[in-house]
């Protein structure tokens, strides 16, 4: 339960949902963290939120699967990456 890598694995295809016990591991890395936001809450995670806006990649991602929309609270950190500030602008803003 130390790498969270190997925890959402295991709440995905183990458990096939919620791992509590493994959420605070999880929701330490902005790839993993989206990852269970997307396919195993299925839904919003705010006590991940900081971290995933931490990564352009995984914010953009969040935005666009998770919130379905702009959001402004990490747009300062998704706009540090070219790539994904064009996607961003592209998809969710015009």
């Amino acid at each position: 339960m130390t790498d969270p890598r190997w925890a959402y694995w295991y709440a995905a295809i183990v458990i096939e949902g919620r791992w509590l016990e493994a959420e605070s591991t999880i929701t330490k890395d902005p790839e993993w963290a989206y990852e269970y936001a997307r396919y195993v809450i299925k839904g919003r995670c705010p006590e991940a939120e900081s971290v995933i806006m931490t990564d352009p990649e995984s914010a953009y991602m969040y935005a666009t699967d998770i919130i379905e929309g702009r959001w402004l609270e990490a747009e300062s950190v998704i706009m540090t990456d070219y790539e994904w500030w064009g996607h961003y602008k592209d998809d969710l803003i015009n």
